[in-house]
């Protein structure tokens, strides 16, 4: 095994490997809307997603951060000060949802509603950055074998429609969050919700930068 072999990857190509994951997902939204354009409620100014509650996965945190240094301070600020409330808000979810029966767990945080500290007067302030959950959010998605979707879409029980599996996207986020841990070790292994990833972006500003330099 030569020496080149033992080297972590560059950040340049693994967020080169996360944006091919990520057109991947685009591409089969838009795949999912050209076929059934009025089963996908999806459009402009519905913001849906921007209140669900879902974590990331390292190598997306660590993505989202480096979007969320480049923004302009003032920004930066103010999805800070919303991430520390919906850090909050998420404490009490979980403190609530754990003392539930495990299918009343999945329900109690499928069906919560906290806003993305990153919605900004109904846009996204790192779009193109977003993560997978937010790209396929409103096409059927698969996950532990079975599909949802969007609960304002139009898709219909009992009728096949093309499913992402979610799952298999998972398992490429995971491959990419350990090579991601090999150029950043203080990302750890741990799961963070959104405002958790930009309170540790914050929390590392240095180490970003100087990833991101």
């Amino acid at each position: 095994m030569g020496p080149e072999q033992n080297q972590p990857p560059s950040l340049a190509s693994l967020l080169e490997n996360l944006a091919a994951l990520q057109s991947g997902a685009d591409q089969a939204f838009a795949s999912v809307v050209q076929r059934f354009p009025r089963e996908v409620a999806c459009g402009g100014g519905c913001d849906d997603c921007c209140y669900a509650v879902f974590d990331l996965t390292p190598i997306e945190a660590l993505a989202l951060a480096l979007a969320w240094r480049r923004l302009p301070r003032q920004e930066r600020r103010e999805a800070l000060r919303r991430a520390e409330k919906a850090a909050a808000a998420f404490d009490r979810l979980s403190a609530q949802a754990l003392a539930l029966p495990a299918q009343e767990r999945i329900a109690a945080f499928s069906q919560a509603r906290i806003a993305c500290p990153l919605l900004s007067e109904g846009r996204c302030l790192a779009y193109a950055a977003r993560p997978l959950t937010c790209r396929l959010y409103g096409i059927p998605v698969a996950t532990q074998g079975a599909s949802h979707s969007c609960h304002r879409s139009h898709f219909k029980e009992g009728v096949s429609y093309p499913t992402v599996d979610f799952g298999k996207v998972q398992a490429e986020l995971g491959r990419l969050s350990q090579e991601a841990l090999a150029l950043a070790p203080l990302l750890g292994p741990q799961r963070r919700d959104l405002a958790r990833a930009l309170i540790w972006a914050q929390s590392q500003a240095l180490t970003l930068d100087a990833l991101g330099a």
